[in-house]
């Protein structure tokens, strides 16, 4: 009995990310998600970056569980795919006890590859994902350094990152992580004394920072104190002593920074 394949309608390019030989496709078919790597030679430019145009000249998707499919040319000029059904790489920090699957999240605003606005239970959040298997160590690395704030903390400690509201995870393997949307201002010199707390508060949970461009303090001024949480943990890293008192000597001429060098994509300035 032949397979059922996944309607063209029902197939929705996710992300992208294409080089001088090899166009890599993270795409959404029917309630799966799947990978399909397509060599440069094989559609014009245009097509293969369009996925509009891509996707009706895709071969048929089978409506199975493989994971990877290659399309290339035959000698004669005809179009030929293989599937994979090898497993991909996988978040391994798993410690929060929520998963919530990525196609469940309704987008809401798009940041930069891998971070979304998305709702989850009605409200505002940031998902952060892997959209390649090449992204998974930086996502791991994220997800363990919250597990490191969330071991750190104690009660009463005060907050100084966005919440950790779950694992994100695609065809059964987790892919990223939902946080807390934060809502404020980002740091300014004025805001040095309160930064320099939060750092400081960071170091003594055995973490260094390792970016502390403006954009990754935000500010709530509705509190009083200013409340200061940091976010962006992709280069974190184990405390040094040198290596934090490096960054807080650089944060007040990274709080002076004006070129927008750093931008943060996580929250927006009200």
């Amino acid at each position: 009995m032949e397979s059922r394949t996944v309607p063209k309608s029902e197939i929705e390019v996710l992300s992208q990310e294409i080089d001088e030989d090899i166009g890599s496709y993270r795409i959404r078919a029917g309630q799966r998600v799947y990978y399909v790597t397509i060599a440069t030679d094989v559609f014009d430019e245009d097509t293969m970056c369009r996925p509009y145009l891509l996707i009706p000249q895709l071969p048929d998707f089978p409506d199975t569980k493989w994971t990877i499919m290659q399309v290339s040319r035959k000698p004669d000029g005809s179009l030929t795919s293989d599937l994979s059904f090898e497993a991909l790489p996988a978040v391994k920090t798993i410690w929060h006890p929520t998963t919530i699957d990525v196609l469940s999240l309704k987008k809401v605003k798009r940041h930069r590859s891998g971070v979304h606005e998305v709702l989850f239970s009605g409200l505002a959040a940031i998902c952060k994902t892997a959209c390649f298997g090449w992204q998974i160590p930086s996502i791991e690395h994220e997800t363990y350094t919250y597990s490191v704030l969330e071991e750190y903390r104690e009660p009463g400690d005060p907050v100084i990152a966005p919440a950790f509201l779950g694992h994100v995870m695609e065809n059964g393997r987790v892919i990223g992580m939902l946080l807390e949307k934060l809502e404020g201002d980002f740091a300014s010199m004025d805001d040095l004394p309160a930064c320099r707390a939060a750092l400081e508060d960071l170091h003594r949970m055995n973490i260094v920072h390792g970016d502390v461009n403006r954009y990754n303090f935000i500010l709530d001024r509705s509190k009083e104190p200013v409340h200061v949480r940091l976010v962006d943990f992709e280069h974190a890293e184990p405390y040094e002593e040198s290596k934090a008192l490096e960054e807080l000597q650089s944060l007040s001429s990274e709080l002076a920074e004006t070129t927008g060098r750093g931008g943060s994509v996580v929250v927006v300035d009200r």
